[in-house]
């Protein structure tokens, strides 16, 4: 990965390679920023600078031995961690490693390093399993960070998602991130700061990356995805800030989940307790992404209906084929039913991520939603 793969931030980029360059380099940074904001590209590219053989004003070079070995994710001096959840070939004991997966980790990487948990989570089949950092990772980073670098200036461990880290996890690597051997550098990749233990992120030295704004974005779509101005500049509205998000949007696969969406709440408003239940059957066998997805997406309208409750249709982010649903359908809503809906979806996802039942936790929202529509 270059900085050049990277479109814009060119700030931070400049700041990274001066540290570099007077040799000021933190042996343990985090790089952090919400979900949707390029960390983990930043980080891929920070890191084959400081192993390049050749580096330049702007970049590392390219077409050194160290930047082909970087391109493939397989250079022997920079090590990765993640978080994993077993799947049907990764198992038990097995799946606690990110050893295990790294066959998995690198063709992710090499599909898109923009992409985010959900999309990780689908990539290696683990379903609704919950993702971890296990005690068991911890061990296996001091024991690989024990050896010296091998052919690179640095010795690098990237850990991603440092929020799934176990707490045993965490406090095992408390030592090793304060006073790591000679050249070794931690790079803590984090799309959540505040679940971070505070012993940890006091050991690091923070990298804000910050989203991209609608029209770094709207540019973005235009000059490298050839996608026409006025579709980019709806799809930067609707995506806030993340690439992967808009580029996943550029063929419109909302409207799936937007016919079902509209669906949904005919069915809530009709109280039709049988058609809900089916839907929480039906929910409940899709992926543990898609069921996050599509409870965002019901978040994403509700937002939307607020907006034009409040008559400001201009700062709408919804595509032109679906603003005349969330017009009609704020007007059976108030800011009040708006906030208690979000509430709720808020809390579904909260709970699907800690392997709560689908089938109940979309039940139970469905209920509570036709209950808050029916009220006056």
């Amino acid at each position: 990965m270059l900085f050049a793969d990277i479109p814009g931030l060119n700030d931070l980029k400049e700041q990274l390679i001066k540290g570099v360059k007077s040799g000021k380099i933190a042996h343990a940074q985090l790089f952090w920023g919400k979900s949707g904001a390029p960390n983990l590209p930043l980080a891929l590219a920070y890191a084959n600078y400081l192993n390049c053989e050749n580096p330049g004003e702007t970049d590392a070079c390219g077409t050194c031995n160290s930047c082909h070995k970087n391109a493939k994710f397989i250079h022997p001096d920079f090590q990765f961690s993640f978080p994993t959840a077993a799947n049907d070939s990764i198992k038990g004991d097995d799946a606690k490693l990110s050893n295990n997966f790294l066959k998995h980790w690198r063709s992710f990487l090499l599909k898109d390093p923009f992409a985010s948990a959900l999309d990780w989570i689908d990539h290696i089949g683990s379903g609704n399993r919950q993702l971890n950092i296990a005690k068991d990772e911890s061990k296996n980073i001091i024991r690989n960070l024990s050896l010296k670098a091998f052919e690179g200036k640095y010795k690098i461990m990237l850990i991603w998602l440092p929020e799934y880290l176990h707490p045993s996890a965490a406090n095992a690597l408390l030592k090793i991130i304060e006073e790591p051997s000679n050249k070794t550098i931690f790079l803590l990749v984090s799309n959540d700061r505040e679940k971070l233990i505070g012993t940890i992120t006091s050991r690091t030295q923070a990298v804000h990356i910050p989203n991209y704004s609608d029209p770094e974005l709207k540019d973005i779509l235009v000059s490298k995805y050839g996608v026409e101005e006025s579709h980019a500049k709806q799809l930067a509205h609707i995506s806030q800030g993340d690439l992967h998000k808009a580029v996943q949007l550029v063929d419109d696969v909302s409207d799936d989940a937007q016919q079902e969406f509209e669906q949904w709440m005919r069915e809530c408003w009709a109280n039709d307790y049988t058609k809900l239940v089916k839907r929480s059957e039906d929910f409940h066998k899709w992926g543990k992404m898609n069921q996050q997805q599509w409870l965002i997406h019901a978040e994403n309208i509700l937002r939307e209906s607020l907006v034009a409750l409040m008559q400001s249709t201009e700062l709408m982010r919804v595509p032109d084929e679906h603003e005349q649903f969330v017009l009609k359908f704020s007007k059976t809503l108030s800011l009040e039913k708006i906030i208690q809906m979000t509430e709720i979806l808020n809390k579904a996802i909260y709970y699907l991520e800690r392997n709560a039942s689908a089938k109940m936790t979309l039940l139970n929202v469905s209920l509570k939603i036709a209950s808050i529509l029916r009220s006056n």
